[in-house]
Order: C-alpha cells, then structure tokens, then sequence
C-alpha cells in the first residue's frame, strides 16, 4: 500500500466514500436494495469522475451474500474483490482489445457463468474505442444476455457509441467535481497522509484538476514526494509548474498600469525560470474570465470567491473596474489566437511577447509646444499638440552636431508634411507614412491583432507611387505578410488611412 499512488492507495471501496456523483449512487443503491439490477449500464463523463470506481463498487456489491445498506466486506466475495482477485469481476481495456476477435471470445466466455457470486461482471473500459465491426458483434450478446451477466461500459466520449448500443443500456451521466468536493478530498487525503497544506495551494490544485478525484490526487502525490511539509503556495508553483491567481495578478497590475516594459519583464523572468507558456496562457485566460465575470455581476463574485479566497477575490474585483467587459474578451481573444499559432513563432516566448504587446495602445505621438506666435503688437504662446514621428523606423541623414562628433537624428514634425496634398499620381513621402503608421497597426488589429502587434515592430523602407516596402529580420514575419489574406490586410489598412492604394512588398533586412 505504501508504494501505491495516492488515487489507488484512497480509491474508495464502498458509496459512502464516493465524492460526488450522488445521484447515481442514489440510483444504483436502490437498485441494489430492490435487487433490480440491470443487465447493461453506461457510465459516461469526464476524466476521473469516478466512473472506474463506481463500477467496481456496483459488481462488488451485487455479489455480496450479506448487503444491507452497502456491502459488507467481510463475506469472501467481498474479501475476493477488495483484493483485486475477484473472478466474477472481467475487465476489458477496449483501448487496446477493440476489434472483433475480442468481442468473440467476450461472448464465448459470457457462457459460463460467474465463480461463486451471482453475477458476472464485465467491465468495458474506454468503450468508445470499439471498432464498428465490434458493436455490431457485440449488439446480441447485450441485448439478451444470461441472467447472470453485467455489462458495464464505461467511456468518456458517448457520442462515438453506435445509438443501437446506447438504446440497449441504462445511461448514466457523471458530472465533473466541484472545487468545493474536490478541496474537501484533497483536505482528506492530506490529513491521512499527516501533511499540513495552505488553503491556496489546496485551492489551487482543486481549480488546476477540473472537476477530476484523480488528477488532483495525483498532483497532490507528486507534491508530497519533494517530503515538504507543510506544503506552500510558493513550493506548488515550482513543482507542478503553475501560475496561482496571485502571480497572475502581477502581470494584470502591470498591464493595468500600462506598464509595457514591466510585463515583458514579468513573462522573461517566468519563461527562464522553466514555466511552461501553453500553462500561462490557459492561467492568464482563466483569470482574465474571472476578471470579466466580476465586471458583469456582483453576483457572480461568489464563485470567483470560493476559487480564489475572499481577498484575492477583492483584488480581482478592483482590477476588474479598471478595464471593461469587452477589452478583457479581446484580451482572451488574442491569447486564444497565441496559443493556437505558437508553432509559427521562432519561440514560444516571443508569440506571448507580441500578444502582451497587442494589450497596449500603440505609441503616441509626441506632444511639443509651439513656436511664439506674432499677433499684433504681443507675442503670444499657444501650446499645441505637436506630434513627432518614431525616428527608430525612418532612416535619416545624420547631422553633426556643432560641438559633439555624435551623429543626430533630426525629427520631422507632423506639420511639416502634407499627404494629403499630394498629387493622387505621386509617391507619398516615406516620412508622412511613417508618422501615421501606428493608425495603420490600429486600423489591422480588429481584423488580426497578431498581425498589428508585429508590423508596428517592422522597418519602413521605401514607398513608390503603387508600392510601399517594409523590412524585416525574421524570414517567419516576411512569410506572414506574404500570404495573400495578411496582405490585402494591410493593404487596405493603408488605403483606409492615406486614401492611396499602395501594393505591400516585405523584404528582409540586409
């Protein structure tokens, strides 16, 4: 018992152990009661739900010489059962025995009947995984079976059963564990294991497991096996490799607070500390719905409380006033989009990089005051906004300064360039698309926000009369802007912006 993990070394033996799923257990002890036992059942529901379990209980417990309110565990069926020797107890992993051989000899062996209990049990796991050749085999034998036989298939996809297959059995459909039934196991299993475990990391595993007994027994396992005790937030995060909602509120504050820089540094910090990006993103997504959840309905806070805590609820609750229902869904959006194109990108980290980058307005123009202005006999000062194009992505004559051999870039201010001007048949200047560019990137993103993210990044070349350049390092991003759909894109981004049709043309950087 001691080498076993804990999901087997606690698997519940009775229904009164059983977490959950009470209103199937309900049924079946009736059942059982009333000595009504049907020849075929299909347990199907999620993962770890307990469907195995339950089963195993159920042929255990019709086999009982001495069942009252629950099996007696004292007759030798029961004693055969608990030790995993039971011959009335057939298990069929149809993962790996789905063809139509197996059915055969399944039906062969339906002929004898059970050891020394009542009924014979045959137990199909992972039933979906038959083979249509075997249903079809399989269809007469379930249909009218001996009196002594029970089939229970056990899956969690039903709707790959042929419907003939279900119309032929009782359906019983098992529900994910709540966070509250799985924090409670969890507590239990900690204090047979003698181990202390902070709420948040109880909470935290319970929210991490999705309704399922044995993913959070067995992450709970693997923390045990690091011999800490008590067992930390900080520990869990390490070695399970999860994001609590607590640092994911870091990187929220710093988005909230427009801090850019702060939130590149944030992801680079868990990125090299060995954090895995598909588990941040799926985090990031959970916490951002709970943010959205707490925007729409104070009613709702209830919940975001049991999962989180009532403080950490709190903080949420306040970052949620900062921003609004529909920028937090684009949010979610966008980390959707990251996650499904993470292969795209040179690295995982930098297809983060450019989604928390979209989360921010692109740069604004600068504001500068004006120059006096003569009117009558005052000199009167007017401060206007005055914008001034990013030098970083137009390349200028650098002009010496008079006392300094460092080279200078000179700005060009926005007033200074007319586009609109230009003749429909001349070339707009380089300078004049540069300093509206970041209203093209804006203009992009509703359609592709990982697209807007990357071109605000990219070098403007040159421009012509019908074609505007763009260079980049990354052979992957000139790839992207080739395609025809990214393309036309921008294309009519630019055409929306400067009234012109320019044809798109990316290089890469020399």
């Amino acid at each position: 018992m001691e080498n076993l993990v804990l999901y087997r070394k606690y698997r519940p033996q009775s229904f009164s152990q059983i977490v959950g799923q009470q209103h199937i257990v309900a049924i079946l002890k009736n059942a059982l009661a009333q000595n009504k036992i049907a020849h075929a059942y299909l347990f199907c529901g999620p993962r770890g739900s307990g469907k195995t379990t339950i089963a195993r209980i159920l042929s255990k417990s019709s086999n009982c010489v001495d069942y009252k309110d629950g099996a007696c565990d004292k007759c030798v069926s029961c004693l055969e059962f608990n030790a995993g020797r039971s011959l009335d107890l057939i298990e069929i992993d149809a993962a790996s025995n789905r063809g139509i051989d197996e059915i055969k000899n399944l039906r062969e062996n339906v002929r004898f009947g059970p050891a020394q209990g009542k009924y014979k049990v045959y137990l199909i796991d992972e039933a979906h995984m038959l083979t249509k050749e075997a249903f079809n085999a399989f269809l007469k034998t379930l249909e009218e079976p001996p009196p002594y036989a029970v089939f229970i298939l056990a899956t969690t996809e039903p709707h790959r059963l042929l419907p003939t297959i279900i119309s032929r059995t009782q359906r019983f459909d098992f529900k994910r564990l709540s966070i509250n039934e799985l924090s409670e196991r969890i507590n239990l299993v900690a204090d047979w294991e003698k181990i202390k475990v902070e709420p948040e990391v109880v909470r935290l595993i319970a929210v991490e497991a999705d309704g399922s007994v044995r993913d959070a027994e067995g992450m709970l396992g693997q923390i045990l096996a690091t011999g800490e005790n008590p067992i930390t937030l900080e520990k869990t995060e390490t070695i399970l490799g999860l994001f609590s909602a607590r640092k994911v509120k870091e990187l929220v504050d710093l988005i909230v607070s427009q801090n850019q820089a702060g939130s590149i540094k944030w992801l680079n910090k868990n990125l090299e500390a060995g954090y895995d990006v598909g588990q941040l993103l799926k985090s990031f997504s959970h916490y951002l719905r709970k943010m959205i959840l707490a925007s729409v309905s104070p009613e709702l806070m209830a919940g975001i409380k049991l999962e989180l805590g009532h403080d950490q609820a709190i903080l949420l609750q306040e970052q949620a006033r900062q921003t609004n229902a529909h920028q937090l869904a684009s949010w979610i959006k966008i980390l959707g989009e990251t996650k499904q194109n993470l292969d795209l990108y040179p690295t995982p980290g930098l297809a983060v990089e450019l989604a928390l980058i979209s989360f921010f307005p692109p740069p604004q123009l600068v504001r500068h005051d004006s120059p006096q202005v003569h009117s009558g006999q005052e000199n009167k000062t007017e401060n206007i906004q005055r914008p001034i194009i990013a030098v970083a992505q137009v390349e200028m004559e650098p002009i010496k300064s008079k006392n300094q051999n460092v080279s200078l870039v000179s700005p060009i201010k926005i007033d200074q360039i007319a586009p609109s001007t230009t003749p429909k048949t001349g070339a707009i200047d380089l300078a004049a698309i540069v300093a509206r560019w970041p209203e093209v990137a804006q203009t992009v993103r509703p359609f592709n926000h990982s697209l807007s993210a990357f071109i605000q990044g990219m070098k403007l070349q040159e421009v012509s009369v019908t074609v505007l350049t763009l260079a980049t390092k990354y052979t992957f991003h000139k790839d992207r802007l080739s395609e025809l759909k990214n393309k036309k894109i921008i294309e009519d981004a630019v055409e929306k912006v400067f009234g012109r049709k320019l044809n798109l043309n990316c290089v890469l950087e020399k």
